[in-house]
């Protein structure tokens, strides 16, 4: 009895080894394919890449410290990848079903708009390109909303009940509002911030203005 007992702590001792010695490979494999897609903004296997970018996440991160990358380039190019297999369904929504987030934290430091249950009611001051761009995207036929967190997203999503849309924020919230798309099965799009923080933010509008102008 105590042999047997002996052989199938063996057993499972060797399948944790093989299961772990298994996700290494996969997640060096992820790992080459990803940095690959970053330098050339192509993509190889992108099933693959996406099942390493979410499953194996913290071991691709891991592994690209190791090799003195930048872990962020996981994010960035896991972004770019659910983009990308949105971006049909994204265009093919009306665009009235359409909602836009922006963050609160482009707006201008001495901004003088007031919070109200659906976010910033920006007053077109003139103080930031905040009240251009929203005009521009209204007369568009998008909702546009100014908010100054997550909470504000989701009780916006299930109130408007819109069947796309595209979020501009920092890297991690627009991570995160990519996972809730998928969670509602909406068809989400992010556009990051080139510059990141709770004030004074930077966006690269001319790459926002061409996004939403792309049906034009």
């Amino acid at each position: 009895m105590l042999i047997e007992i002996d052989s199938i702590f063996t057993l499972i001792g060797q399948a944790v080894v093989y299961l772990a010695l298994l996700l290494l490979i996969l997640a060096v494999l992820g790992s080459i394919l990803i940095a690959h897609s970053f330098k050339t903004e192509k993509f190889i296997f992108p099933n693959f890449m996406l099942f390493s970018i979410t499953i194996l996440e913290n071991l691709v991160k891991a592994l690209f410290r190791l090799a003195g990358a930048d872990d962020a380039i996981v994010d960035d190019v896991g972004i770019s990848l659910k983009n990308k297999i949105s971006m049909k369904k994204f265009r093919e929504t009306p665009i009235e079903k359409r909602i836009i987030f922006l963050p609160q934290c482009l707006r201008a430091v001495n901004c003088p708009s007031k919070l109200s249950p659906e976010g910033m009611k920006c007053i077109s001051c003139g103080s930031c390109e905040i009240g251009n761009a929203r005009k521009y995207a209204e007369n568009i036929g998008y909702k546009v909303f100014i908010v100054p967190g997550s909470s504000f997203i989701k009780r916006l999503v299930q109130k408007h009940k819109p069947k796309a849309l595209l979020g501009v924020g920092c890297m991690t919230e627009i991570k995160a509002g990519l996972e809730m798309c998928e969670k509602l099965n909406l068809y989400g799009i992010g556009i990051t911030l080139d510059r990141a923080g709770c004030v004074s933010t930077v966006l690269d509008w001319d790459k926002f203005y061409d996004f939403i102008n792309f049906e034009e």
